[in-house]
């Protein structure tokens, strides 16, 4: 066995290794020279015992547990432990004047124990003994065990060290190397063969350990938590009560202790030590105050500094040295020297932490900078807030809080005004960030509030308001504030980053996104909830052919935050059908799942109009979905087709006074909704020609289709609504990381769905939101999000973009269409007449004129002459009749004019020949004469119909 392997075979797996060095002084009346490091590499610490072998006079020393933390070899620091160790000495003056003896002792005891054979090494002098463990336990479940191992060395007559049996952090030699307490060194060597590890539960059963049995027969006072927090930033240094006793203001228990070394007592050296041993000095000051002692060694020193288990009080050192104390001006206003050195050990600096956010759950651990606190106020060294104050013993530090608060930025928002994004570090929870507005800040009732609601628990509360004012008044004289983050999405034109929720997304971190007042109630729907691993495995249910309008429907949950590429604010799709269970909503949900919790996400029915468009300008650039469109009035339908592309909402007062609401950026996103009817035939039934809003949403009727069973459609329905929010963040990175190739795959996408469906400019929200949607599966395929065949997904929106746009030719219209219903739906308001016929004079003839209904709800809107085939169209109610239609009235005269129809402008007598008594008035003359002709096609049909002359009985 070698170093090395020795090692491994007595040390834990876990926390830092030890290597010591300690000088041979060789009777020279010095301290010796230490040298100890920690290492986290075993190989390393092995070299460094080795490089200090070789060094002049040097004894090489392990400890024989790993350590929390570096740079304490202390027992609380103590991490693992794996082994259980006798050290045996042996010479003229020991128990054991020779290894030989030593040796037959060890094998009694063995026996008498029936404890497995040991692992030895020869120390130079005496023998070091090794139980090795198979697994490396800790500290409080090993000691029991090596107490009682010491407690039987004792009854057995084992002549052990008893300091060493059961000290978790001392050090013995390492093998390999030299004990230079002789001259010339002796080697530290193996004897006989290492021996096989035993597993701590058989050890300790051969001791007749108890493993349930309690320590201690009574239980510890609790300390107060908070209070404990508040004192761990605190330090007492013994050179601060050695210089305070120098001048006469110190300990004069302390002063004898230190000028008495060779003749104090046990008792004595022992409470020196108890108050040296707990001081930030403490590596020297134990020593100082005991090398002139006649016991006195480096190790024994440690070890009774490492057993004392707190600092002696003055009625202790009272007791064992009387006479003292009663004259110290600091008695019975103290209860321990300790306080004379204590000082506030505090970080003047930022200081950088790593801790889990309370508020980005299943994220790894950030780093984060605390920074400098505003004067009087500092930071304890392990936390909390402090104020210094002067005080008749000069300036002192009075807590204010126990925990890290502290002011991280400001933001303005329009709606409350200046705010304050605080950050909160709890023990267990984490860091949590909170906004509160200013106005909070300085009115104590609000303050109290909003501290309680995030978490700060405090009775100092005008000091707290304090220190949160002073560091405002400090941050506005040093920084700018910052606008709220009112909207999620991008947070500017170069992607730099996104805003989800609570998260801000960057290319390789993220950080904490503080609330604003319209945002923040919509942050828990943005928390992962499920694995990423099980959504996939979800959203694979899509992953067959027939699911193509379902995969584009969930895709525009990707292709949304793609279209801030683009020059098109926005775009709708709409799926339809009478039909249920066909799935149009689950694809909706599906989609919004990869950002969050789809039910709280996808708008419903019953949302008001005007609260869509607020999520649609908080959304920005996330996919907004709206479920169940039908009973949506069509003129909201209509308004909704244009203002989605507007990017914008309608412009209204705040309801503060007459001043404008505040509206957000533009957004850019694509909508996705549902309803049992086109939404485009909900828009007719209120506009004529409704061809603008259809080049705005891309309308698609869902087809009946075979689903799998009903109980994986459940199962599926189900699962999206407990595996959502982790896609998101993972696919906005990609497209930081890779915004030109981005860019390029969605106009290269877009050339070729244009090229494909023959798309033309009018046809650019289509265009937009196709190569958005599938550039944004491209780029999900490509992370392994889905698997969805893209080639099939292209073809299947190639064909309905054609066939949207052989729809537009028929719902476009014409001029002569536009002229059908008007007069259909006036055909008790014309006045159809004979143009020769006066019905003054022939009263026999009067059934040739149809007349309108004498009633006050009808009026004249045209007059038409049979045997000319001439109409004669009054401008005021056609226009009207236009407006409410919403057709441009002067495209249609255009079309008139310059059609079959041949309109022209003139002025008549509507009622000329009736006893309808009208006045002249301008009317458009238009020649029916084309439209009568049985040879030629009647694109006015009903028109003519309607209009053919009366027949004779």
């Amino acid at each position: 066995m070698d170093t090395k392997e020795f090692l491994e075979a007595m040390l834990g797996d876990e926390g830092y290794y030890c290597i010591t060095g300690i000088e041979e002084l060789h009777g020279e009346k010095r301290d010796p020279l230490v040298k100890q490091k920690f290492y986290t590499d075993l190989d390393e610490a092995v070299a460094a015992a080795l490089e200090l072998d070789i060094q002049d006079s040097m004894n090489a020393y392990f400890a024989l547990a790993t350590f929390e933390e570096s740079g304490s070899r202390r027992n609380n620091n103590v991490k693992q432990l794996r082994s259980f160790f006798l050290d045996l000495d042996c010479g003229a003056t020991k128990d054991y004047e020779t290894q030989a003896e030593a040796l037959q002792g060890l094998r009694n005891f063995c026996k008498e124990l029936k404890l497995p054979r040991p692992t030895m090494v020869n120390s130079g002098r005496g023998i070091h003994v090794y139980w090795s463990l198979t697994e490396p336990v800790a500290r409080d479940i090993w000691l029991p065990v090596a107490e009682r191992l010491k407690e039987l060395c004792v009854d057995h007559s084992m002549y052990a060290d008893a300091a060493v049996t059961s000290d978790s952090a001392r050090v013995l030699r390492v093998p390999g190397t030299h004990n230079h307490k002789d001259t010339p060194a002796n080697i530290v060597k193996f004897i006989g063969d290492p021996a096989q590890a035993v597993s701590f539960e058989s050890f300790r059963d051969l001791l007749g350990v108890n493993p349930l049995a309690r320590k201690r027969s009574y239980v510890p006072r609790e300390i107060d938590p908070i209070m404990m927090k508040l004192m761990g930033s605190y330090v007492s240094k013994f050179k601060t009560i050695m210089l305070k006793t120098v001048a006469g203001e110190g300990c004069a228990q302390i002063k004898w202790v230190a000028e008495n070394q060779t003749t104090m007592s046990e008792p004595m050296w022992r409470a020196g030590l108890s108050i040296a041993a707990f001081c930030e000095d403490r590596d020297k000051a134990i020593h100082k105050i005991s090398t002139q002692h006649p016991d006195y060694s480096y190790d024994s020193t440690e070890y009774k500094a490492s057993q004392i288990r707190g600092p002696y009080s003055c009625q202790t050192f009272n007791k064992y040295n009387p006479n003292i104390c009663p004259d110290c001006k600091h008695w019975g206003k103290i209860t321990n020297p300790l306080a004379l050195g204590r000082e506030l050990s505090t970080t003047e600096e930022e200081v950088i932490v790593e801790d889990i956010s309370a508020d980005l759950p299943n994220t790894p651990p950030q780093q984060y900078t605390i920074p400098k606190y505003p004067t009087p106020y500092v930071r304890g060294k392990n936390g909390g807030i402090f104020k210094r104050v002067k005080s008749d013993d000069g300036e002192i530090e009075i807590p204010v809080y126990h925990h890290d608060l502290y002011v991280v930025r400001r933001l303005r928002d329009p709606e409350i005004g200046e705010a304050l994004v605080m950050r909160l570090h709890l023990p267990k929870d984490g860091v949590r960030e909170f906004t509160i507005p200013y106005a909070a800040a300085t009115a104590k009732d609000e303050f109290r509030r909003y501290m309680s609601m995030h978490g700060v628990a405090i009775m100092k509360m005008d000091e707290l308001m304090n220190y949160v004012t002073t560091w405002v008044n400090d941050l506005q004289m040093t920084t700018v504030a910052d606008e709220a983050r009112r909207q999620f999405g991008w947070t500017d034109d170069n992607f730099t980053s996104f805003v989800v929720g609570n998260m801000e997304v960057f290319k390789d971190n993220i950080t904490v996104n503080p609330p604003a007042s319209n945002t923040a109630g919509l942050f828990p729907a943005f928390v992962p909830k499920g694995t990423l691993e099980h959504w996939c495995k979800t959203i694979d249910f899509y992953n067959k052919p027939g699911f193509e309008v379902h995969q584009y429907m969930f895709g525009i949950g990707f292709g949304s935050v793609l279209m801030q590429f683009m020059p098109i604010n926005g775009s709708i799709f709409h799926l339809h059908s009478k039909d249920t269970g066909l799935g149009k909503t689950t694809a909706m949900y599906a989609g919004a799942s990869i950002w969050g919790n789809p039910d709280v996400l996808v708008m419903l029915e019953r949302d008001t109009y005007n609260s869509k468009m607020n999520r649609a300008e908080i959304y920005k650039n996330l996919p907004f979905y709206s479920d169940e469109m039908t009973n949506t009035a069509p003129k909201d339908l209509s308004d909704f087709a244009y203002q989605v592309p507007s990017g914008l909402q309608r412009n209204r007062l705040s309801p503060k006074g007459n001043a404008e609401r505040f509206r957000g950026a533009p957004w850019k996103l694509t909508v996705g909704t549902t309803g049992n009817t086109d939404m485009l035939e909900r828009i007719s039934s209120y506009k004529a020609l409704p061809k603008a809003e259809a080049q705005r949403v891309l309308s698609y009727r869902a087809r009946k289709m075979v689903f799998a069973t009903k109980t994986e459609t459940d199962v599926f329905s189900a699962d999206i609504k407990e595996h959502y929010g982790h896609a998101g963040v993972m696919f906005i990175q990609y497209v930081m990381n890779n915004v030109e190739s981005t860019r390029e795959l969605i106009l290269a996408t877009q050339q070729r769905i244009d090229a494909a469906a023959g798309l033309q400019a009018e046809n650019r929200f289509w265009s937009v939101q196709a190569a958005t949607t599938i550039a944004g599966l491209i780029l999900a395929k490509k992370l392994g999000l889905v698997a969805f065949d893209i080639a099939a997904m292209f073809k299947w929106i190639v064909e309905v973009l054609q066939q949207a746009k052989a729809d537009m030719e028929f719902m476009g219209g014409d001029v002569e269409s536009i002229l059908t219903d008007y007069l259909a739906e006036n055909y008790n308001n014309v006045l159809r007449i004979t143009s020769t016929q006066d019905l003054r004079k022939d009263a026999n003839n009067i059934e040739k004129a149809v007349l309108p209904e004498a009633t006050p709800r009808i009026a004249l809107v045209a007059r038409y002459e049979y045997d000319v085939k001439t109409m004669y169209l009054m401008p005021k109610p056609l226009k009207t009749w236009c407006a409410k239609q919403q057709i441009n009235y002067t495209a249609l005269i255009d079309g008139l004019k310059s059609g079959r129809t041949k309109a022209k402008r003139d002025k008549i007598r509507l009622g000329k020949g009736t006893h309808v008594n009208l006045p002249a008035t301008d009317v458009w003359v238009l020649d029916f004469t084309e439209f009568m002709d049985e040879g030629k096609e009647q694109t006015l049909a009903t028109a003519s119909t309607l209009f053919e002359e009366p027949t004779q009985e």
